[in-house]
């Protein structure tokens, strides 16, 4: 008899598969189990290596031992016709057959199960704030994730440069509409222009799997825009090419350019073509004002914001229907205040509402348009302002501007809950961009996470350096107490040129106020009273009026705060305000300041959302 016949005879096969169905089915069960309680995940591994060993055991004792009528015996002892292998194959075949059938119950019942989990962790496609659309991406939408990096101005005039980054921004944005494609936000991709870091460390820190890069040679009329699409693992060119047109084909090219890299994706990853956008201007020098408007608006500060206004302006003058140029003159404005202290938003809103309803009047799906209302309007109803940001995000989930803007106003107004996710997603979209995370930092220290906060500002300025982003890790650390590096940094900044006076006169005052040293504070405040008496007053009056609270009382602090309302809009006044009128002073002409119209509805909102316990900066302070 063969050995092969012999291992069938004494059903070694049949011990061998009935030990792997049994083993799998209750591994199943067991690893169930441990879910449940939340076992550490060494118990199962403990479970698995066991059952590994334990089937040479089990195949060894099938051949040298047999089931017979007295019992198990040697099978070197069992006499001839004393076996009983044959009626034993059909026990075991039954067996198996019982457990095979309770590992498909198992199956299909653990699918079943995924799916519906997988259904309740999908994310409601609500416009509210209350269901955000998630920005956590599928294995298969980050195998088509990509990053358009700035192209390069090879043209002889470095001037030029205003529109070899107005072409990628254009580009970037219209490969962002393809919902089948996650696309690296530009603050993020645009970090890495002028640096030659290698493609695969790009794709890491941006967490994309394909980066776009190219050049732009413009002279005169001509140009000649040359772009390649590359694989980040590999290094693979999934698609490259060289387009020569004259500038009036700007906008074809695009579209070919967009049609292309899509068609590439399309073939390597099943990403569906990117449909050809409507031509946002046939002028095209209406278009390089507004794409020279948009290179100074990204660089931020007063002087910049002010040249891009007037680009802005231009542009609309050339081409009054460009939609896109009059919600760029809206948004610019709304955000100048922020920037130039000699600009109140009330000043800004007469031209921000003029021109942000111009560009819904030519486009009524202008996102850009709805959060420039929403970020700089002056009127008393919080609903018509939520309604506006509701808007914007419905109509642009991705953009990382809208998101955090839209989770900022959710924390203005006492939504943390909604605030925390949306300052979350929008750092999920735009990683690398320092706002995302300043913003995530104020929410972290309005709820008393100040430990948290101070990481987010230490990342915060890590990616940008400059005074205003380093502004949350310097309260970060006046907040936990860690004086001596605060008054370094603040030290360091008060050297820089061009470093704004009323921040770091602010930094000065705050960490005097929380060290209870009040003759500095006196010092430092009357420089700021001076500015405020002397000026139009900004938004950070308010801090100054708060400060002025705790020293001398609600009756001091209210002239400040009247001029504060009078100039800025309630909008403009977070996050400082999170303490309730009641919280500070019963005092009538206290309260009273707080049931003027803008203010009541914002204390009531806050009232009802708010986390118990004082919130805010002035935990200590209650005159």
């Amino acid at each position: 008899m063969s050995f092969f016949t012999e291992l069938k005879r004494r059903n070694v096969f049949r011990m061998g598969i009935a030990y792997v169905v049994v083993a799998w089915v209750l591994l199943q069960a067991i690893d169930f189990i441990l879910d449940i309680i939340t076992a550490p995940g060494w118990v199962m591994q403990v479970f698995v290596l066991a059952a590994v060993v334990g089937l040479p055991v089990v195949l060894i004792f099938s051949w040298v031992f047999e089931i017979t009528p007295d019992g198990i015996k040697l099978e070197s002892k069992i006499a001839p016709g004393e076996s009983v292998t044959h009626n034993t194959g059909r026990k075991l075949d039954r067996t198996i057959i019982t457990f095979l059938a309770l590992a498909v119950v198992l199956l299909l019942g653990e699918r079943f199960i995924s799916r519906e989990n997988d259904d309740a962790a999908a994310p409601a496609h609500s416009t509210t704030a209350e269901q955000p659309r998630t920005a956590v991406a599928t294995a298969e939408q980050d195998a088509r994730s990509l990053a358009v990096l700035p192209f390069v101005n090879m043209s002889s005039d470095p001037e030029q440069e205003y529109f070899s980054d107005g072409l990628s921004e254009e580009l970037l944005n219209r490969l962002a509409q393809n919902s089948q494609l996650r696309v690296a936000a530009r603050t993020s991709s645009f970090q890495f222009k002028g640096q030659n870091l290698d493609i695969g460390e790009i794709g890491r820190q941006l967490k994309v799997k394909n980066v776009m890069e190219g050049s732009v040679r413009k002279s005169g009329n001509r140009l000649r825009i040359t772009a390649q699409l590359i694989q980040v693992d590999s290094g693979f060119h999934l698609w490259s090419e060289t387009f020569e047109r004259e500038m009036d084909d700007v906008f074809a090219i695009q579209d070919d350019i967009a049609l292309a890299i899509t068609t590439a994706l399309e073939a390597e990853l099943g990403a569906a073509p990117t449909a050809a956008e409507t031509q946002p201007t046939d002028n095209m020098e209406a278009y390089q004002a507004y794409l020279q408007a948009r290179f100074l608006l990204n660089k931020r500060g007063g002087a910049n914001m002010t040249q891009a206004h007037e680009q802005f302006v231009l542009a609309t003058r050339l081409d009054p229907a460009f939609s896109k140029a009059w919600s760029g003159m809206a948004f610019n404005y709304a955000l100048l205040p922020f920037y130039k202290a000699d600009i109140s938003a009330r000043q800004a809103w007469e031209i921000v509402k003029a021109s942000a309803n111009r560009a819904l009047q030519l486009d009524p799906n202008n996102a850009e348009a709805y959060v420039a209302l929403a970020g700089n309007i002056i009127q008393d109803d919080l609903k018509t302002i939520l309604g506006l940001y509701e808007k914007a995000y419905e109509l642009a989930p991705r953009n990382p501007d809208v998101v955090n803007l839209y989770g900022d106003h959710m924390a203005f107004i006492g939504d943390f809950k909604a605030a925390l996710r949306l300052e979350q997603e929008a750092i999920d979209l735009d990683p690398l961009a320092a706002v995302q995370y300043n913003d995530m930092a104020f929410l972290m220290y309005l709820l008393d996470r100040d430990e948290e906060g101070l990481s987010y500002a230490r990342t915060s300025a890590s990616l940008d350096p400059s005074a205003v982003r380093t502004n949350p890790l310097i309260i970060g650390l006046i907040l936990t107490g860690q004086y001596g590096e605060a008054e370094q940094l603040i030290k360091k900044i008060e050297q820089q040129t061009h470093t704004e006076d009323d921040l770091v006169n602010w930094w000065w005052c705050f960490m005097y106020y929380q060290m209870g040293d009040e003759q500095k504070l006196r010092l430092r405040l009357a420089e700021r009273m001076d500015k405020i008496d002397s000026g139009p007053g900004s938004f950070d009056m308010v801090f100054t009026a708060f400060l002025v609270a705790g020293l001398d009382g609600t009756e001091a602090a209210l002239p400040i705060l009247e001029k504060a309302y009078e100039t800025s809009a309630p909008n403009l006044w977070w996050p400082m305000l999170f303490y309730l009128p009641e919280d500070i002073s019963d005092d009538p002409d206290w309260l009273a300041f707080w049931q003027q119209p803008g203010l009541a509805e914002l204390m009531a909102l806050r009232r009802s959302s708010r986390p118990t316990g004082h919130i805010g900066f002035w935990k200590e302070s209650t005159p």
